[in-house]
């Protein structure tokens, strides 16, 4: 009994810590604004929690700079048509998102995307 008691008191707290592992967007990218890129891919992961799309970009220096695109899940992008091999290296796009709030990285979420045949990757924060 004590040992049925223990494995469930156990689980409950595995149960619970991974449901908050779970995090809210807003405390890493502003909401509250857009930022647009134009580069070109070098790697895409279609993966979970989060598909990440990432892109060299030029910067008004010249300096080519990492920006990296967080989707919301891969299975609300699934829904919406994307797949591992929708998008890859080498490709030229431009993307429209929610910029991360630390000024020190170049980052974005729940970006729309539009590839250079002008098809457009739609996406958002609930994907």
């Amino acid at each position: 009994m004590r040992m049925q008691f223990l494995i469930s008191g156990v689980a409950a707290l595995l149960l619970s810590a991974s449901l908050s592992a779970h995090h809210a967007q807003a405390p890493f990218f502003d909401q509250s604004t857009e930022v647009e890129i134009e580069g070109v891919v070098t790697r895409f992961d279609f993966r979970n929690p989060h598909p990440v799309l990432y892109v060299d970009v030029t910067n008004d220096s010249g300096e080519v700079e990492e920006w990296q695109i967080q989707f919301g899940n891969a299975t609300g992008l699934r829904r919406r048509g994307w797949h591992k091999d929708i998008i890859g290296p080498g490709e030229k796009i431009r993307a429209r998102g929610h910029p991360s709030w630390n000024q020190e990285t170049h980052g974005m979420q729940g970006a729309q995307v539009v590839k250079e045949d002008g098809s457009v990757l739609g996406a958002s924060v609930a994907d």
